[in-house]
C-alpha cells in the first residue's frame, strides 16, 4: 500500500513542481494588488411595503456608499452594481426609523462595505386613501 502511494506521489514531480510554482507565483500576483476605497451614489429600493401602505413626503433617492477591495475588482465595479435594500416589512402605518447596515448594500464580490450615508432613515408612512386601479384583463 504504501509503494502505491509512494509512486502515486513522486510519479510526474517535475510537473508537480511546476503547478506549485505557479500557484505561487499567482497567489503572489494577487496579494501584491493594492486595497483601495471607491465612493458611489447608489439608489436606494425600497422592499416589502405592506400593501395599504406608502411613503409620505419625500424620501432620499440615493445614498453614499464606501467600499474597499482589491484595485482591479473595484475598478470593475460601477454604481449601477450597488444597491441600498430598505426592507419595510411588518412596519405600520406612523413614523418609523430603519437603520442601514452593510447587510442591505447589494454588492459584488470582494467588495467589503466601509460607511454608509445615511445610516438611518426616518419614514413616515400613511394608510392609501385608494388603492391603485387594476388593469383589466
Amino acid at each position: 500500500m504504501f509503494a502505491r502511494l509512494r509512486k502515486w506521489v513522486l510519479s510526474n514531480w517535475a510537473l508537480k513542481l511546476f503547478s506549485l510554482g505557479v500557484a505561487v507565483l499567482l497567489w503572489n500576483a494577487y496579494t501584491a494588488e493594492p486595497v483601495v476605497e471607491v465612493g458611489f451614489q447608489v439608489p436606494i429600493e425600497f422592499h416589502n411595503l405592506a400593501p395599504g401602505l406608502e411613503i409620505a413626503g419625500d424620501p432620499p433617492a440615493q445614498g453614499y456608499v464606501r467600499v474597499r477591495g482589491r484595485s482591479i475588482l473595484l475598478r470593475r465595479l460601477a454604481p449601477t452594481d450597488l444597491a441600498i435594500r430598505v426592507d419595510l416589512n411588518g412596519k405600520s402605518a406612523g413614523e418609523t426609523a430603519v437603520p442601514i447596515t452593510p447587510r442591505e448594500v447589494t454588492k459584488s464580490f470582494g467588495a467589503t462595505v466601509v460607511r454608509i450615508s445615511p445610516s438611518q432613515l426616518r419614514l413616515r408612512l400613511v394608510t392609501r386613501k385608494e388603492p391603485f386601479p387594476t388593469a383589466a384583463r
